[in-house]
């Protein structure tokens, strides 16, 4: 019922805007110490989870494909041993 009150796509719209502009200013999303917009929309809005998650996931593909040494640099295996 309140779903009729809630701009969801707006909301998604949004919130995809934001990251795609993180990328642009060279933030590597795929970092798992930084919560991107998606991220933050997913877990706000059980209703946007799923899509919100895909396209965070296309994002991070499409990021890894235009600077490929770059995305997945804050996180390494050997890094385990530090938790």
């Amino acid at each position: 019922m309140y779903e009729q009150l809630i701009d969801f796509d707006g909301i998604f719209n949004l919130a995809f805007k934001h990251t795609e502009e993180l990328i642009e200013l060279g933030f590597d999303i795929s970092d798992p110490a930084g919560v991107t917009e998606l991220e933050w929309i997913a877990n706000q809005y059980p209703e946007l989870t799923e899509r919100c998650n895909n396209a965070l996931l296309e994002l991070i593909k499409k990021q890894a494909a235009t600077t490929p040494a770059f995305v997945g640099a804050g996180y390494s295996e050997n890094d385990l041993d530090s938790f």
